[in-house]
Parts: structure tokens; C-alpha cells; sequence
């Protein structure tokens, strides 16, 4: 059974639960949760879906599947463009798992506002221009096809950044939904390791699983749960370091580093470092890690494979 710990806050630029546990969003888009989708993402390393089904599917299955997201211990953001706003929020605001995706009106989302006696996140969801800036949109949603950029919004508007759209790994007609499986895992990586978050997306096929759900058939689901375990035996407090490194880094200073290298083909990496270091040489798409022998202090080299999307761990020893 999945632990129960409370619903969702925002906590400066990440997020946390009620109870204080770190929440990371590892988001993938659906348009509705029907059973055979839930039985997927049960499997999955997906613990937020953006519910982008339009305002035709009725109320009653749209609270059947919130609450059946909630029993497999995934939030779920509900799309409210179209809908009668305070019934669909008054009737869901009770599920602990819930997020608002509101229109960009003003008058709207104080509607929503009024009508949430549950307090849950809020946003809007739109290219980098749009305005997440309001006090009352707690975190930005934005559509972007390069995850780099979500430092840069993270540090401009002092809140949690989720590239929540940035492409999807397919085979489809439009560009964006048809990425290179190797692709859609870097720019995941990219932004986590830049102090956002990255949604997954997967078009494939005349019935993809951004469009209808069901079964996940791309590559990049089983690499997103390396990350994912990575990431879960961090220590709490990581925060991307602009002006350290030369490559997207997640710290904690003193004690653990985690910098993603992306395509670039380094033979080296240089590091100068107070105490004694354990390293480790990851390799995100084929999802290996080695760990190097001894440990590591001072003004020292890792020596690389000269090979695209590796990642370096550093933990104090």
C-alpha cells in the first residue's frame, strides 16, 4: 500500500506533503485514467498525471478516476478550461491528490480559489511568456522544448518550475511528439538536474498514450525510474548551482553533487573538492553505474568513456 502522506504544498521551489515528506513530480500526460491506464501507471514511475481530457468527460468519471489515481498514490492535475469551475472544483476538492490547471482569466481562478476549501496547487499552463507570477498560482506550468531554461525561471519567479510540456518521445506527424527515445530522457534530466522538473510525454502509433492512454510502449518510462531511485537515495535540500559547474548540477553542499553531462562527449571531468569523495560514472541510458575505486579528495580528474548522456555522483565519505 502506498504511504499516505497528506496532500501536496509548496515549499519554497520544490515541493513537499503535509507532513513534511519531499514530493518529486514525475509527471506523464493522459487524457483520462480508464482502468487499463491505471493498471500502467501503477507500474510506472509516474506519481503525477496531467489529466488533459477535454470538458465532454463528464463529472462523475472524471471524480471516479481522481479518487482511483489518489489509491495508486498518484496526484492528479485536473484540466478546468471549459468546465463549470466552482461544481467540478466543489465536487473534487476533497480528494487529498488533486491539482487545478485553471484558465488564464483572473476572475476564474479567484473563483477557484473560493470554491478549493482544500488549498491544493494551482497553476496555469503556457509558453514561457505566460503570467505565473500571481501569488495565488503556486507553481508554473509552461511549455518549452528546451528543459536548460528552467533555471533561469526557477530563479526569476521563486517558485517551483515544471517543463510540463516539452516534446514527447513517438513516431507521430508533429515534430514535437516525435522525439528520439534518447531525446525525451535527456531533456528529463536536464531540467531535474537544473532544479525543475520535466514531464514525460509518449505519441506512438494512431492510438498514442498522450492521446488515449493505455499502455506505455517507448523507452524512456524504465530510465525515468533510474532517475527516479537515483534521486530518492539523495539526501533532501538539493539545489541546482549555476555558478559552480559548467554542466546542469544538483547539490547539497558538502555532501552530495550530481552532474548530468548531456550529449556533450567529455573525456574528463575536473573537480576540486575539501574531504574524501566517493564517485560514481553513471550512464542514464544504459542504467549502469560504476563506481570508482577509493575515494577522492583535492583537485582531482574523473576519466570518462568519452560517451554522451553519462552523469557524475559525488557523495562525501
Amino acid at each position: 500500500m502506498t504511504p499516505d502522506h497528506g496532500p501536496v504544498r509548496i515549499d519554497g521551489t520544490r515541493f513537499r506533503h503535509h507532513d513534511g515528506t519531499p514530493f518529486h513530480p514525475w509527471t506523464t500526460s493522459v487524457p483520462q485514467a480508464d482502468p487499463g491506464t491505471l493498471r500502467e501507471l501503477a507500474g510506472s514511475p509516474f506519481n503525477r498525471v496531467r489529466l488533459t481530457a477535454s470538458a465532454a468527460l463528464p463529472l462523475d468519471r472524471l471524480d471516479q478516476q481522481v479518487g482511483a489515481l489518489g489509491a495508486i498514490g498518484v496526484q492528479a492535475e485536473v484540466m478546468l478550461h471549459g468546465r463549470d469551475v466552482r461544481e467540478t472544483v466543489s465536487r473534487l476538492a476533497g480528494h487529498p491528490n488533486v491539482w487545478w490547471c485553471a484558465p488564464a482569466d483572473h476572475e476564474t481562478q479567484t473563483d477557484i480559489q473560493e470554491y478549493d476549501h482544500g488549498r491544493h496547487p494551482l497553476t496555469v499552463h503556457g509558453p514561457v511568456g505566460t503570467d505565473f507570477g500571481a501569488p495565488w498560482i503556486t507553481h508554473a506550468s509552461v511549455r518549452h522544448p528546451q528543459a536548460r531554461a528552467v533555471s533561469g525561471l526557477v530563479e526569476h519567479l521563486c517558485k517551483p518550475v515544471l517543463i510540463d510540456d516539452c516534446g514527447a518521445e513517438g513516431d507521430v506527424q508533429e515534430p514535437a511528439d516525435a522525439l528520439y527515445g534518447r531525446e525525451m530522457v535527456s531533456r528529463v534530466w536536464e531540467g531535474v538536474c537544473r532544479g525543475g522538473y520535466v514531464a514525460h510525454g509518449e505519441a506512438y502509433g494512431p492510438d498514442p498514450w498522450k492521446r488515449r492512454g493505455g499502455r506505455l510502449r517507448g523507452v524512456s518510462a524504465p530510465r525515468i525510474a533510474f532517475l527516479r531511485a537515483i534521486l530518492e537515495e539523495a539526501p533532501p535540500g538539493l539545489a541546482h548551482t549555476p555558478e559552480t559547474y559548467d554542466a546542469s548540477t544538483l547539490e547539497a553542499p558538502g555532501e552530495y553533487g550530481l552532474q548530468y553531462l548531456g550529449p556533450h562527449r567529455y573525456p574528463r571531468r575536473p573537480f576540486d573538492l575539501s574531504g574524501d569523495w566517493r564517485v560514481d560514472v553513471i550512464d542514464t541510458w544504459n542504467m549502469t553505474t560504476r563506481p570508482l575505486d577509493g575515494t577522492w579528495t583535492g583537485a582531482f580528474q574523473v576519466e570518462l568513456p568519452a560517451e554522451p548522456y553519462l552523469a557524475i555522483r559525488l557523495r562525501r565519505a
